[in-house]
């Protein structure tokens, strides 16, 4: 304990033991470098284990965390930044206020800031990564009371397709699409391509099944490791030596993958493969997750829908009442947005053909050094002249 800080453990219901850290910033900047060194030396403590750090920074991250306040990066600011990218922690998904604490005033004088927020290390967002900080009414405080829930996160219905981009280099991959894309088409073109496309994802969901190449990965690892030993008692062995060399080969192609997966599911686009960034892809992968989950959402009387069931009813209520039927096609709105239509005329000349030389003035008015000049000679051979 100091005066900035209380730092504990504390034992799940399962036996699970995670580290808790309760901050309480002091008001002066540079009262709170002693808050910043003691949280970075209990990262060296916490950094196997999943570690919450919340309460009251006493400080923002961000100007636009400010409402009413300085827009820059104060020094106070920078040295947050600087002590949360020290210890690797960010905010957990949180709901409810944004600004979690105001002065009270009224008129000008007013401001609200985001002084109280939850922080986890990586080790927490692995294990916990749909946990939610929700950040509720102040009440008599001028600071937001917060709660935090550890409930797992439940995924109602089948999961949507995704395409590999490792699937094309599969031997197997062109085969499959040539076949699907030679059967018969029907009349409509736009259907055959819809249709075709669905039986080519269906296909590639059947032939690609169980595509993880993480669990191709470690199966062929411990494959290696048998030969190996077996090499061990036997070094001379033609037919375990050949067998290692191919074992190898498959683990690179499997290694290349699992990062092309990986890669791919973490969306990190300015990346390059080829440095074993599975560790870091790992990470991002989690984050997203983290922040795409849905946790809670509030309803129009105020209260929050919690549960998987409720939160889908909350969402499907919100988006019909916009995207539902709003007028019969004949209706005077309806009228007004699509009042404005194309002449038979019109028509006629968007659906009409290109002539040869409606291209061929085009493609001259786009490189008019490639234009005829006045005797008929290529504009630059003219000019040259």
């Amino acid at each position: 304990m100091t005066d900035q800080a209380i730092h504990g453990k504390a034992v799940l219901g399962n036996g699970f033991v995670v580290r808790l850290s309760f901050v309480y910033g002091l008001c002066d900047y540079r009262s709170r470098r002693d808050l910043w060194k003691d949280l970075i030396f209990h990262t060296q403590l916490a950094s196997s284990v999943p570690w919450l750090i919340l309460g009251d920074f006493n400080v923002s991250r961000f100007p636009h965390e400010q409402l009413n306040g300085p827009p820059r990066v104060s020094k106070a600011m920078s040295e947050f930044n600087e002590c949360l990218k020290s210890m690797e922690v960010d905010d957990i998904k949180s709901v409810g206020r944004f600004f979690t604490w105001s002065n009270k005033r009224v008129g000008n004088f007013v401001v609200n800031k985001k002084l109280d927020r939850v922080l986890g290390n990586w080790e927490w967002h692995n294990h916990f990564n749909h946990s939610l900080a929700h950040f509720h009414n102040p009440g008599v405080s001028d600071h937001s009371l917060v709660s935090v829930s550890l409930s797992d996160f439940r995924s109602n219905g089948n999961k949507p397709f995704k395409f590999l981009n490792f699937w094309v280099k599969d031997d197997r991959f062109l085969d499959i699409v040539r076949r699907v894309w030679d059967q018969r088409a029907i009349d409509n073109p736009l259907e055959t391509v819809l249709c075709k496309l669905r039986n080519l994802k269906r296909e590639l969901k059947s032939v690609f099944k169980k595509s993880n190449p993480s669990s191709k990965n470690e199966a062929i690892r411990v494959e290696i490791k048998t030969t190996q030993a077996n090499l061990l008692l036997n070094p001379t062995n033609v037919g375990l030596l050949l067998k290692e060399k191919l074992l190898l080969s498959k683990l690179w192609k499997f290694n290349e993958e699992e990062e092309s997966f990986l890669k791919q599911k973490s969306r990190i686009m300015w990346l390059r493969l080829g440095d074993s960034n599975n560790k870091f892809f790992h990470r991002s992968i989690s984050a997203l997750h983290h922040i795409n989950h849905i946790g809670r959402l509030q309803k129009s009387d105020g209260s929050w829908a919690c549960s998987p069931a409720e939160i889908e009813q909350v969402a499907v209520e919100h988006f019909s009442g916009f995207l539902g039927e709003q007028g019969a096609p004949g209706s005077d709105s309806f009228r007004r947005v699509y009042s404005k239509m194309l002449s038979e005329d019109q028509k006629a000349l968007l659906g009409r053909g290109i002539s040869d030389e409606e291209i061929r003035d085009a493609f001259w008015a786009l490189n008019p050094e490639k234009a005829p000049g006045p005797d008929g000679f290529n504009g630059f051979f003219y000019r040259a002249v």
